[in-house]
């Protein structure tokens, strides 16, 4: 059996193609090209450095998105808070510059992917 025909396989495709999606939806947005590059969201850049969008597919098919990285706040999504996260935002430390313009709910179909 080829291991795109097995359910692990199948999850594999849904990220390699959710990656994509990401990539996509980064570069459509021209302010997010700094230094010829855009934040890379890998576990280990963690969008502090800016790379060439190939390089950025490549680290997030081998590293993942980094931790709780469910908005992509840093590459122009807008921010859509829900009931449990209010509570969550309300008692948290963190500083304002984690709040972002609300939008449409349904704006990010690759909220859910999950690196298998």
């Amino acid at each position: 059996m080829d291991v795109w025909d097995s359910p692990q396989g199948l999850q594999r495709m849904d990220y390699c193609n959710g990656v994509q999606g990401f990539i996509n939806f980064a570069t459509s947005i021209l302010r997010n090209f700094t230094y010829g590059g855009i934040r890379c969201p890998c576990r280990k850049c963690k969008n502090l450095k800016f790379l060439h969008q190939g390089v950025v597919t490549i680290h997030l098919l081998t590293k993942g998105f980094m931790e709780d990285y469910l908005c992509w706040y840093a590459h122009g999504e807008l921010f859509v808070p829900d009931e449990s996260m209010e509570e969550q935002v309300v008692g948290s430390t963190s500083n304002a510059s984690n709040m972002h313009e609300v939008g449409n709910e349904n704006s990010n179909p690759y909220r859910n992917i999950l690196l298998f």
